[in-house]
């Protein structure tokens, strides 16, 4: 098919005169430059040195704008699914920031087992703060189906770290106590939790 060749087009870069050289480079830690990488090349440059890569691979942008298209276009070259690393708009983060979710999502996921093989990001985005491995630690809290909970302790928690305790849980970074049933969602995940 055509997607299948797509995908094989990233492994022919390696009899690309200039290619090897990069990786070896690359591998031992010093810089690398390939010319006239543009456009969906660049997604085609990053998927075949996502397959040599040991570890996660960061492609940065020089633009915001730049980061979506890039992970769009990766997916007509590989088969890893890129995770987005994207810029707040303001440095005030809150609980309700969707962007401050998707940048803690990857910042556990780094920390998890389930590392991701490429980060697509942007300049800006580097350049603005994230907590440190000591703050995160800190600031997370693991529950599991079957483990128990003190609910007022629970409570406590969730608001010194930000959440807001409701009725009914619509947004990110709320939370909602009736009975012994607690509903959650934190500013990382894709919806609620019971």
């Amino acid at each position: 098919t055509a997607s299948g060749r797509l995908l094989e087009l990233a492994r022919c870069l390696d009899s690309e005169a200039g290619f090897v050289e990069v990786v070896e480079s690359l591998a031992r830690g010093h810089a690398a430059t390939l010319d006239g990488v543009w456009g969906s090349s660049c997604a085609l440059v990053a998927a075949a040195l996502a397959n040599k890569a040991p570890e996660t691979l960061v492609v940065v942008c020089p633009q915001i704008d730049l980061v979506d298209g890039l992970i769009d276009d990766l997916a007509l070259f590989t088969r890893f699914k890129p995770e987005r690393f994207p810029a707040l708009e303001s440095l005030d983060r809150s609980a309700h920031d969707e962007v401050f979710g998707e940048r803690l999502h990857l910042l556990k996921l780094l920390r998890s087992r389930a590392v991701p093989k490429l980060v697509v990001t942007s300049i800006q985005s580097l350049l603005q703060p994230v907590p440190n491995r000591e703050n995160l630690a800190k600031h997370t809290r693991s529950l599991r189906v079957g483990d128990s909970v003190v609910v007022a302790e629970l409570a406590r928690w969730l608001v010194e770290n930000d959440f807001f305790n409701t009725s009914a849980v619509e947004l990110s970074g709320e939370f909602s106590i009736r009975g012994g049933i607690i509903d959650i969602y934190a500013p990382d995940w894709d919806g609620p939790v019971r």
